[in-house]
């Protein structure tokens, strides 16, 4: 799996005599392993009559962390003359539209791109982002409801935020109120603020920790089950793998394939001439629960049937 630097697809394809080689740039905190010209992306463009490498072709930029480096990625990829990007949420949306707003946007898995100003509304986004979003109002509050079954007498939470979660954190926010929970927020900017962030919610006594997705998160979500296991912290997210990695709970959207399939129906709009800004924003819908029970085991946790029952998935 690529986590930094440059990835590049070469533009050594060759056109239908007499017809046009599209070019997609990606731009993305990492590249999924068998992502690059395979997977549920490329497999579903096949079905819609575009040939890899014949018809179209995909180059990347991976900036891992450093989320600074993609107006620079996205200004290398106009200036390669890139007729679509695509990009894993708003944060990734908003970086490149600041080099363009014309060249059209496409979202794999972003947060409320309505309520982000990214776009007017969902069913005509108005501007050149469209895309797929997996997250929801309700999933945030969801997330508080699991950990309150899961953790007994659950009083106090921590949430870790990063700075483009603003949207997620309004929602935890009043769900908190709602539920008598009071929350710790930690936000950080940087992989070198993780342990300090998990460090002071073990300081303030912080019985479980909401995961607030984004790309930064997804890109560290490894170092973040790790430093929540060695602080004794459950955590919950929407993360798609934060419970095979060795957080306690995943609540949301898992079936990374639905939204690549979603993206390329997009992709295929606008290489046949849709505007992005007439394209509905798709919402992802097919959610799951996976508690790792070898995690919930290491806390000491007993988590009551009535939730395992309920699981798509246990990891034992």
């Amino acid at each position: 799996m690529m986590t930094g630097g440059l990835a590049a697809a070469p533009f050594t394809a060759k056109a239908q005599p007499g017809g046009k080689v599209y070019r997609i740039g990606l731009v993305l905190s990492m590249v999924p392993q068998g992502f690059v010209g395979q997977g549920p992306f490329f497999d579903r463009m096949r079905e819609l009559g575009w040939v890899y490498e014949r018809d179209f072709v995909a180059e990347y930029r991976v900036y891992g962390g450093r989320s600074d480096l993609i107006p620079g990625f996205a200004a290398e990829l106009v200036q390669a003359g890139v007729d679509v990007f695509i990009v894993q949420g708003g944060l990734e949306a908003s970086r490149v539209q600041q080099v363009t707003r014309t060249i059209p946007i496409v979202t794999l898995s972003a947060g409320d791109l309505v309520v982000t100003g990214l776009a007017e509304s969902l069913r005509k986004p108005g501007g050149n982002v469209t895309g797929v979003q997996t997250l929801t109002t309700e999933l945030i509050p969801m997330h508080l409801l699991l950990m309150k079954e899961a953790i007994p007498r659950v009083f106090r939470l921590g949430v870790l935020s990063h700075g483009s979660n603003t949207g997620s954190l309004r929602d935890a926010v009043a769900a908190a109120k709602t539920l008598n929970i009071a929350l710790q927020v930690v936000t950080v900017e940087r992989a070198s603020q993780l342990a300090p962030a998990f460090s002071t919610f073990y300081a303030r006594r912080v019985q479980g920790v909401v995961v607030l997705r984004d790309a930064f998160m997804g890109s560290n979500t490894q170092m973040v089950a790790e430093l929540a296991l060695q602080y004794r912290l459950p955590t919950i997210s929407d993360i798609p793998n934060l419970a095979a990695q060795g957080g306690l709970i995943t609540y949301g959207y898992t079936v990374v394939a639905d939204v690549d399939r979603l993206a390329a129906d997009i992709v295929d709009k606008i290489l046949r001439g849709e505007k992005a800004g007439e394209i509905p924003i798709q919402q992802a819908t097919r959610f799951r629960l996976i508690i790792n029970l070898v995690t919930a085991n290491a806390l000491r946790l007993t988590l009551p049937p009535s939730l395992t029952s309920r699981a798509d998935e246990l990891i034992r």
